[in-house]
């Protein structure tokens, strides 16, 4: 297969260890270059910030599912965050810090703990489907909602956290729940819905059209470019590693989104991703210092 495609999907050696340890180095230049920019936050109190701004959603989203947190199961998270902060903060003369303020070091880390995200789309939406699959409602062969919602959520905790509900969502939808909203909902209905009206219906579409020809090209062999799993990871990884790089601040900027434009076509608005427009008052007329104008012809 094509290199895009194992990166893209996590398929290469020391991938979860990699992907990690650039999660934890992104976590930690965010808190570096915000909160604690004049570095002298206690180190403890940067530390446990960077941990949780880089892992807020493999904390506390499996909470929602009755699952133990990654970081408690999974030693390599919890590691990767000493690692992560340890290059940011420990090197000798900041090189770490200074290395990954520079458009390569943002790019590495942009696109890494991206590809990151990509696996917690798909695996937090295997989790809910492979959970509630035996159960759906009498409205839909499988399940719908969970396998979208659960995965959706995960990369939204650290806004939460750091903003508060009100504070995260006054502005409209966040590009981090369009991302997942979008991501999941392709990937649950082309991977899992194999009985249901909507799958069926998307992949005898997208499939002979664009889904075997994509993956022959890509190296595929027979059996490689019928595996549908095998498609939806690469579709949703594609995108989200090209968002990622779209959103660099060399490119478009964190406030790209394709979806703006589509949504505004259709209503006019523009609160996703940003803040209602407010209505200009053309009314520049200014208050008399004795009373309104009406007052003041009255009082003549």
């Amino acid at each position: 297969m094509n290199p895009l495609f194992h990166l893209v999907t996590m398929d290469f050696p020391y991938a979860t260890e990699t992907v990690c340890i650039f999660m934890s180095i992104q976590g930690a230049m965010a808190v570096r270059n915000g909160p604690n920019k004049s570095n002298t936050m206690h180190w403890f109190h940067a530390f446990v910030r960077s941990t949780l701004t880089a892992y807020a959603g493999a904390t506390f989203t499996n909470i929602f599912m009755g699952r133990p947190t990654a970081m408690f199961s999974n030693d390599i998270f919890f590691g990767s965050c000493i690692i992560g902060y340890g290059i940011v903060n420990w090197l000798p003369y900041n090189i770490g810090y200074h290395f990954f303020n520079t458009v390569l070091g943002v790019a590495l880390h942009t696109i890494f703990s991206q590809i990151f995200r990509v696996s917690g789309i798909i695996g937090f939406s295997d989790a809910a489907y492979n959970l509630f699959k035996d159960n759906p409602s009498v409205y839909y062969p499988i399940p719908v909602f969970g396998p979208i919602l659960f995965p959706a959520t995960l990369g939204n905790m650290g806004g939460f956290l750091w903003n508060g509900f009100d504070g995260y969502l006054e502005g409209g939808m966040p590009w981090l729940y369009q991302q997942g909203l979008v991501c999941s909902t392709m990937y649950h209905f082309y991977a899992h819905d194999v009985v249901g009206t909507i799958g069926v219906t998307l992949r005898s579409i997208v499939k002979p059209m664009v889904a075997i020809p994509v993956m022959t090209l890509l190296g595929a062999d027979e059996v490689q470019a019928q595996d549908d799993v095998l498609f939806a990871k690469f579709c949703v990884g594609l995108f989200m590693v090209g968002m990622s790089i779209l959103q660099m601040p060399i490119m478009l900027g964190s406030k790209f989104s394709p979806f703006v434009g589509v949504y505004n076509i259709f209503t006019g608005r523009t609160f996703i991703g940003g803040k209602k427009k407010k209505k200009k008052n053309n009314n520049t007329s200014k208050p008399l210092a004795n009373g309104s104008k009406k007052e003041k012809m009255k009082s003549q």
